[in-house]
C-alpha cells in the first residue's frame, strides 16, 4: 500500500511539475502571451462589425445608418495622438492594465444598458474602441521591440490570428448566442474574460525581464564604454525595451572615437547633431513620414482592403435583405468565415517563417489574384438573385464568403509583416509610433471607406457596388511594383 501511495505522490508530483513548466514557458514566451492580448482587443471589432451590422439590419436600420455607425470605430483613428505619450510616460505594462481595466469596466457599462437604448450602446462600444485602440499601441510597441527577425513571421501570426479569433467571439459567436443568451449575461461575459487578461498582463514583468536580459548582457557592457570615455551618465529608456536617442547618440559617439575620428565635441552640439541625425528634434510625426518606405507603406494601408473589406461588409447584409437567418448569416461570416481567415493568416505565417523563399510582397502579388475570384462569385451571386430560395445561389454565397476571408487572411499576415519590416528601418526612437502609425493609416481606409459605403449601396444598389469593389481589389495591384521595402533580414 506504501508503495502504490508513493507512486501516486509522485505522479501527483509530476503533473504539478509539468502544469507548473506549461505556465513557466507559456509566461516567458512571447508569442502566447501576445496572442492573448491581441485577443481580447479583437472583441470590440467582432461586435462592432460582425454583431451590430446582422443584429441591427435584422431590425430592418438602413444600411446608411449602419454606415455611420463606423463612425464608433474613430478612436482607432486618433490613436496617433496620444501614441507618443505612451512612448515618453510609464510603461507598457501599466498602459495595458489601464486599458483592460477600461475594456471591464466598459463591458459592465454594456451588461447594465438595456439593448433598445441606440444612443447608450454606441457610447459603450465607443469607449470599448477607445481603450481597445490604447492597448493596441502598448502592444504594438512591446512586439516590435521584443521580435527579432526570425521571430516577424510568427509575432504577426500571433497578432493576426489572436485578433480574428477576438472577433469571432465578439462577431459571429455573439450573433449565435444572442438566440439563446441575455443581452446583459453577453456583456457580463466580456467583462470576466476582462478581468482575467488583468490577471495575465501582470505577469509581464516575465517578459519583460526575459528580454532585458538578453538586451542588458549587450547593452549594459555599451554603457560602462559610454561613461567611461565620455563621463556622460548612460540614459535607460523608461519602458525597458528600447534604446532612448541620447543613449543612441552617446553609442555612435563612442564607435567614431574608437575609429579614429576627431569627436570630442560634447554630445550636445549643434553641429554634431546635424551631421548624425540632422532633424531628431522634428515632431514626431515628421519623423515618421521621412522614414525609409513610409510614403509607399502608407499609400498601400489606405487602398489595399477597400474592395475587400466592402465585399465582407456588404454580402453578409445582403444575405439578411434575401432572408437568410441572422443566425445562419452570422455563423457563416462571423464564425466559419472568420475562422477560415485564421487558417489563411497561418499559412500566411507559415509561409513567411523560413518554409519558402517567398517574400511578402511574392505572396502579395499572389493572393491579391485569387482575391478577385470570390469577389467575382459574389457578383454572379447577387445577379442571380434569390439566394434564400435556390440551394445552389446559396452555396455559392457560402463558398464565396469563405474563399474571401481565407485569402484575405493570408493578405493581412503578409501586409502586417511588411509594415514591421517597414517600421524595423525607422529610428529606434519612434518604433512604437511608427507602426502604430502605419496601423492607423491601414484602419483609416477600411474605416472612411464603409463609412460611407453603406449610403453608396442604398443609393446604387448591390451589384454595381460590387463592380466597384472588384474595379479597387484590381486597382491595387499595380502598387506592388513600386514596393521600395527592404526584405533582408538584419540584426
Amino acid at each position: 500500500m506504501s508503495n502504490g501511495a508513493d507512486k501516486k505522490v509522485a505522479e501527483d508530483k509530476t503533473n504539478m511539475g509539468n502544469l507548473h513548466s506549461y505556465l513557466h514557458s507559456f509566461t516567458h514566451s512571447n508569442i502566447p502571451i501576445l496572442t492573448t492580448l491581441y485577443f481580447v482587443q479583437g472583441l470590440p471589432y467582432g461586435i462592432q462589425a460582425r454583431f451590430l451590422p446582422i443584429y441591427l439590419r435584422a431590425k430592418n436600420v438602413s444600411l446608411t445608418n449602419l454606415g455611420f455607425i463606423k463612425l464608433l470605430l474613430l478612436p482607432w483613428l486618433l490613436k496617433i495622438v496620444w501614441a507618443p505619450l505612451l512612448d515618453r510616460y510609464s510603461s507598457k505594462q501599466t498602459w495595458l492594465l489601464i486599458s483592460m481595466a477600461g475594456l471591464m469596466l466598459a463591458s459592465l457599462a454594456g451588461a447594465a444598458i438595456d439593448e433598445e437604448h441606440f444612443l447608450s450602446l454606441c457610447v459603450v462600444v465607443f469607449f470599448m474602441n477607445f481603450f481597445a485602440s490604447t492597448q493596441d499601441i502598448a502592444v504594438d510597441g512591446i512586439a516590435v521591440a521584443i521580435l527579432s527577425a526570425d521571430e516577424l513571421g510568427k509575432g504577426n501570426t500571433a497578432q493576426v490570428v489572436g485578433y480574428k479569433l477576438g472577433s469571432i467571439v465578439g462577431g459571429g459567436g455573439l450573433v449565435w448566442l444572442s438566440d439563446y443568451v441575455a443581452w446583459h449575461h453577453l456583456f457580463l461575459f466580456l467583462s470576466v474574460t476582462y478581468l482575467s487578461t488583468i490577471v495575465l498582463v501582470c505577469q509581464l514583468s516575465q517578459l519583460q525581464n526575459t528580454y532585458l536580459r538578453n538586451y542588458q548582457s549587450k547593452s549594459n557592457r555599451d554603457c560602462k564604454d559610454i561613461e567611461t570615455k565620455t563621463g556622460n551618465k548612460c540614459e535607460s529608456n523608461m519602458n525597458g525595451y528600447i534604446p532612448t536617442s541620447h543613449t543612441k547618440d552617446l553609442k555612435e559617439m563612442c564607435n567614431k572615437e574608437t575609429e579614429g575620428a576627431d569627436y570630442h565635441r560634447p554630445v550636445d552640439s549643434t553641429d554634431g547633431e546635424k551631421k548624425r541625425t540632422g532633424r531628431e528634434d522634428d515632431w514626431w510625426m515628421l519623423q515618421v513620414l521621412r522614414s525609409p518606405g513610409t510614403g509607399w507603406m502608407i499609400v498601400y494601408c489606405l487602398l489595399y482592403k477597400l474592395g475587400e473589406q466592402g465585399a465582407n461588409g456588404m454580402f453578409p447584409l445582403y444575405l439578411v435583405d434575401q432572408g437568410i437567418p441572422k443566425g445562419a448569416v452570422g455563423m457563416w461570416t462571423g464564425v466559419v468565415g472568420q475562422g477560415l481567415s485564421i487558417v489563411g493568416s497561418l499559412l500566411g505565417g507559415w509561409l513567411l517563417t523560413g518554409h519558402s523563399n517567398r517574400t511578402p510582397l511574392d505572396l502579395l502579388h499572389l493572393t491579391f489574384t485569387l482575391r478577385l475570384l470570390p469577389i467575382i462569385l459574389q457578383m454572379v451571386v447577387i445577379w442571380e438573385g434569390n439566394t434564400g430560395e435556390l440551394l445552389y445561389s446559396y452555396g455559392f454565397a457560402v463558398a464565396s464568403m469563405c474563399l474571401l476571408q481565407l485569402v484575405g487572411g493570408v493578405i493581412t499576415t503578409a501586409t502586417f509583416t511588411t509594415m514591421m519590416h517597414c517600421s524595423r528601418q525607422a529610428p529606434s526612437s519612434i518604433l512604437g509610433s511608427h507602426y502604430t502609425s502605419l496601423a492607423t493609416f491601414e484602419v483609416m481606409g477600411k474605416l472612411l471607406f464603409m463609412t460611407v459605403a453603406g449610403s453608396l449601396t442604398d443609393f446604387f444598389g448591390y451589384f454595381n457596388m460590387y463592380v466597384f469593389f472588384a474595379f479597387l481589389s484590381v486597382g491595387v495591384m499595380p502598387l506592388l511594383k513600386y514596393c521600395p521595402i527592404n526584405f533582408h533580414k538584419n540584426e
